[in-house]
């Protein structure tokens, strides 16, 4: 009995003891609880040798501690002294003493895919005896902020159906999502649409914390480009659906011709055949494949799907207007065209047939951004939405071109339209002029965010709008180790909002 007694004093003190903890947590942030754990946790390793292995667990992937490990030493105790928020919700602060020595550890943590690590570290020595200056040792994690990006997030994919991440405008906060194709960030900036075409093709939508996918709509194929209307109300994507899905190679024989020029029926080459030749008494030419692309519009409030009728057979790489949910944008076989799902009316904007896909529409409605197909390599051009005020903003300096000798080499156009050279001996050299491709506005209209190949892969780079100050967007080796791709298949790369 006298044991059953104890034992029930020692329960009912551990009850107490939980249940002033609890009413004391309750009286602080949850995120605060967590992140100065997470500290404390941190804390603890450098106490405990056997912990050392454990001690990346409390750490972000690319913060090094090792420098501040050493410089701690034998660490026995730490007291924390100060514990509060550096930024409000973002970045809690914990200040310690560790003892023996008596140094000073900041230790800053923030929240990374729902779990608060330690993403900064400073270590401080006590003020010498003679009045000298303290020494620090700084850890600072990942990428250091980029100024003059402005505001926001970027989603990008770095292929047709690879991986979409999402990273801040100032280049930190990098965070795979998902995969898929062409995302989009929904005009709030809290989810992104996408599609996928395996193991079906599908419309989804997630969120930009890679919580919460959806499934939308299936059945369609190569459904492509999904964007948001200006309401959110809204998901318009193309898709294909009939025509000619390959090309159709065509030869006859000099006795056909002449046969048919006889019955008045001679042979016809169209303007868009390829591979032309007449050897051997033989006509061949191979005409390209005619496939038909149409819009369709899932309605999110009611998950209903409705064809649009723009009254052409090729609607490509939809863009939505950021301010009137029944504006529509999409390139056709003659240029850029605008539908408005109100009237049901469409209008021409341009009528250059290089006018390509992953378009953007200024925030202000007045501008349309897009890759132009320019003398064998991918260029970025705006023009007014009346058609008027056509703008080049990209292009390679002459001294680069004239620096890409062709001597000895053989010039060609690959498959993806982009001007290569190819060693006489073998091998590949640089396009004769950089790509330029798939711009997206920042949210406030004064920069472009594009990808670009000039310094011989890759990359995302910004400009001003008129397409001054172009410079690579993340100097601070933030994508580091990731590898993008432009294909030229109208697709879409980036969104900002």
């Amino acid at each position: 009995m006298k044991k059953i007694t104890i034992y029930a004093a020692i329960l009912l003190s551990l009850i107490l003891s939980l249940s002033t903890a609890a009413a004391s947590s309750a009286q602080e942030e949850l995120d605060a609880v967590l992140a100065r754990a997470a500290a404390k946790s941190f804390l603890t390793t450098l106490t405990r040798p056997e912990l050392a292995g454990a001690r990346n667990f409390y750490l972000v992937d690319d913060l090094r501690s090792e420098a501040i490990v050493a410089e701690a030493g034998d660490v026995t105790s730490f007291e924390i002294t100060s514990a509060d928020w550096l930024t409000p919700g973002q970045t809690y602060q914990v200040r310690a003493t560790l003892q023996p020595g008596g140094k000073v550890i900041t230790v800053n943590t923030g929240k990374y895919n729902n779990r608060w690590q330690v993403d900064g570290l400073e270590l401080t020595a006590p003020a010498s005896t003679a009045g000298g200056p303290a020494t620090t040792t700084v850890a600072v994690a990942g990428p250091q902020p980029v100024a003059g990006n402005g505001a926001g997030k970027l989603v990008f994919q770095t292929s047709s159906g690879g991986d979409i991440y999402v990273i801040n405008a100032d280049g930190t906060g990098l965070r795979r999502v998902t995969t898929g194709m062409d995302p989009q960030l929904s005009p709030d900036g809290s989810q992104i649409a996408f599609t996928r075409w395996a193991p079906r093709f599908e419309l989804f939508t997630i969120n930009v914390d890679g919580s919460n996918e959806r499934a939308w709509f299936s059945g369609r194929r190569q459904m492509k480009s999904p964007t948001w209307t200006a309401d959110g109300a809204g998901l318009v994507f193309s898709y294909q659906a009939g025509g000619r899905l390959q090309e159709d190679v065509k030869k006859y024989s000099d006795k056909t011709l002449a046969r048919k020029a006889m019955e008045g029926n001679p042979v016809d080459i169209p303007n868009n055949a390829r591979n032309i030749s007449f050897e051997d008494g033989q006509l061949e030419f191979t005409i390209p494949a005619d496939a038909y692309w149409w819009l369709a519009v899932i309605d999110t409030t009611d998950d209903t799907y409705r064809d649009l009728s723009t009254g052409s057979r090729y609607n490509y790489a939809p863009t939505a207007h950021p301010a009137d949910p029944a504006r529509l944008y999409y390139r056709t076989d003659k240029g850029i065209g605008e539908y408005n799902d109100q009237l049901q009316t469409s209008r021409p904007i341009s009528f250059d047939d290089r006018d390509r896909g992953g378009m953007a529409i200024s925030p202000d409605g007045s501008k349309v951004a897009f890759t132009y197909y320019q003398d064998g390599n991918w260029e970025i051009h705006t023009i007014n939405m009346d058609g008027s005020n056509r703008q080049r903003l990209t292009k390679t300096p002459l001294a680069v071109v004239a620096g890409q000798t062709t001597t000895g080499n053989n010039v060609y156009i690959n498959q993806e339209g982009f001007r290569t050279m190819e060693r006489a001996q073998g091998g590949s050299m640089p396009n004769l002029n950089w790509n330029n491709a798939a711009p997206v506005w920042s949210p406030d209209g004064s920069q472009i965010a594009f990808v670009t190949d000039r310094s011989g892969q890759w990359e995302i780079w910004i400009m001003n709008a008129d397409g001054t100050n172009q410079r690579p967007m993340f100097p601070n080796g933030a994508l580091n180790g990731i590898s993008l791709q432009f294909n030229g298949v109208d697709e879409r790369v980036l969104s900002w909002r």
